[in-house]
């Protein structure tokens, strides 16, 4: 006999299904990790990270997924989105949802209006610029146009609940490459605004849970002690790779 299914889950469900999108994907503007640029920069994930705010993320993710039409927008009480992420459904958990997007406000990534006893939130560019936002697909300035996809199944498998801050942030940035990539860990400060550390600690809980693997190269470089060096060849895998 199958188990019912946590309310929580029960609930993303309706929220991932609601607007009668058959879309199983968030398409994530590149611009959210990075400054489109050459060399790159911090983009808006690298005040996620520096901040700890895992909870944020996953918020700002979920709103995304669910406010997925013109004109990018929802409107739910805060006890809905606690409940959609897990949270134990009482006024503790209303108030940081509040706060958590009066911050998501503050990164100008939302705006938000008062609606009875919701909040409207609708929507801005994902590269934290304050304009409005549009499809990364229709995108009138190129740089703009680059997007990833986060699989819903980030939220169905209940991987928001399993991976930490250091993991959900190397996901992101490891959907946004080849299949196949490097990432020199020693850039991520550089290319990202997120410290080496965190990059260790992601790719590690990545493969830890099965999401990721890698396979040695090697590659010539005369300035080397033994005149190469060995790079990481990364490749995602599982649920989450699309």
């Amino acid at each position: 006999m199958n188990r019912p299914e946590p309310a929580s889950q029960e609930v993303l469900r309706r929220l991932l299904r609601g607007r009668g999108s058959k879309r199983n994907f968030v398409p994530v503007s590149r611009a959210f990790l990075q400054v489109p640029r050459p060399g790159g920069g911090a983009g808006p994930l690298a005040a996620f990270v520096s901040s700890r705010r895992k909870r944020a993320l996953d918020l700002y993710l979920l709103i995304h997924a669910v406010a997925s039409s013109p004109p990018y927008d929802v409107t739910l009480p805060a006890r809905i989105w606690a409940q959609a992420l897990g949270m134990p459904v009482n006024a503790s958990s209303t108030v940081t949802i509040s706060t958590t997007l009066t911050w998501l406000e503050e990164m100008k990534l939302i705006q938000t209006s008062r609606v009875a006893n919701a909040r409207r939130i609708v929507l801005l560019a994902d590269d934290g610029s304050g304009v409005p936002y549009q499809h990364p697909a229709l995108a009138a300035m190129p740089e703009r146009a680059g997007y990833f996809k986060l699989s819903f199944e980030y939220w169905l498998e209940r991987w928001h609940t399993s991976l930490d801050l250091p993991a959900t942030a190397v996901l992101l940035i490891a959907l946004s490459l080849p299949e196949r990539f490097v990432l020199p860990q020693r850039h991520g400060a550089k290319w990202y605004g997120i410290s080496r550390d965190t990059l260790q600690r992601g790719l590690k809980s990545l493969r830890d849970f099965g999401l990721l693997t890698y396979v040695p190269a090697s590659k010539a470089a005369p300035a080397a002690p033994m005149g190469m060096t060995v790079d990481r060849i990364y490749s995602l895998t599982g649920p989450l790779k699309l």
